[in-house]
């Protein structure tokens, strides 16, 4: 039986594959998407998605189109998808079929997926996400089924990775006890949701948009105002992803982490934090653990101690991935 698990975010396109009993393949890729004839002439890369760092060509409504690709290579005529009806567009559409074309697979028996805790409680929502994704799709000249779709509360994926990796017997005995805040930072949400003795607490479950895309403009801006030219987030967001230290803008280096750490990313990422706060104010149940996925994690979490201080505050390995590699267990 094949499964995977598959995180569509706006930054970057997630995909845990594998048998089910095994660890899963994980592949990560940016989350750009667009007509073929709005992307720069240089694709020269293999179609078949087989390498993990090639763009895959799919077909939407008869016409091609490149994903996973980094978006600051979109032609100026095309705008980059930033709104809550992500999942019903086009965009979503061509990084979901081009994570299948990703697994090397013709047919899969489970597929698990997310949406934002904000809107997976939405019936109608999650029945439209499943409509979309199951069944028989054409990509890269061939097949692939699909047969069981299961959506879940985007945060859940990063906590059923933890409790399948945690190896520390504290955090494992708080896991297991006690309750579990997970805050997963992503491009344009910050997500968060409680969990308690492995249930899920919706009311004490939210969503906030001061996420990293406003983090992204406001050090462009920032950079442009300086130095001059034209903000350019998605040449900083790449940055981020390839995780390098400096970036130059109108011929002037700085500092990536410099960048992130200024006074207005404080400010964001402190709205952010408290509409998590006035979300959790009637929840009865104290901190264990504060589990911190997604990109935005670090940032996010510089302030976290200081809420809950008896905390123990838990990191991923890999946190862009753990949604994925969550989904992934959920299905075992």
């Amino acid at each position: 039986m094949h499964i995977v698990g598959m995180d569509i975010g706006y930054s970057n396109l997630k995909v845990a594959s594998g048998t089910r009993g095994e660890s899963p393949r994980v592949v990560i890729r940016p989350a750009g998407a667009a007509p073929a004839s709005m992307i720069g002439m240089r694709i020269h890369e293999r179609a078949d998605g087989a390498n993990g760092n090639a763009a895959v060509l799919v077909e939407i409504d008869g016409q091609p189109w490149v994903a996973g690709i980094e978006p600051s290579r979109y032609e100026s005529g095309w705008t980059r998808t930033q709104h809550e009806d992500y999942a019903s567009t086009p965009t979503y559409l061509a990084l979901a079929l081009a994570g299948l074309a990703m697994t090397q697979q013709t047919q899969v028996d489970i597929l698990v997926t997310g949406l934002p805790v904000s809107q997976a409680g939405d019936r109608r929502r999650r029945d439209a996400l499943i409509r979309t994704l199951a069944g028989v799709h054409r990509v890269s000249g061939r097949h692939i089924v699909v047969g069981e779709v299961r959506v879940v509360p985007q945060p859940v994926g990063a906590y059923v990775d933890l409790i399948s990796s945690a190896t520390d017997a504290d955090v494992i005995e708080r896991t297991e006890d006690g309750a579990v805040l997970v805050l997963d930072a992503g491009y344009y949400s910050v997500d968060w949701a409680l969990i308690v003795e492995g249930e899920l607490r919706r009311s004490a479950s939210g969503t906030s948009l001061q996420a990293m895309s406003v983090l992204l403009h406001g050090a462009a801006e920032h950079m442009a105002e300086e130095a001059g030219g034209r903000p350019n987030p998605a040449a900083l967001e790449a940055a981020v992803r390839a995780d390098k230290s400096t970036i130059v803008h109108a011929g002037r280096r700085y500092s990536v982490p410099d960048l992130l750490a200024r006074s207005s990313a404080r400010q964001v990422t402190a709205s952010a934090l408290e509409a998590m706060r006035m979300a959790l104010r009637r929840e009865v149940a104290s901190i264990d653990v504060v589990l911190l996925a997604g990109g935005g994690g670090d940032l996010y979490g510089m302030g976290i101690q200081d809420i809950y201080p008896g905390a123990r505050i838990c990191r991923p390995d890999s946190p862009v991935g753990a949604n994925a590699r969550g989904y992934f267990r959920h299905a075992q």
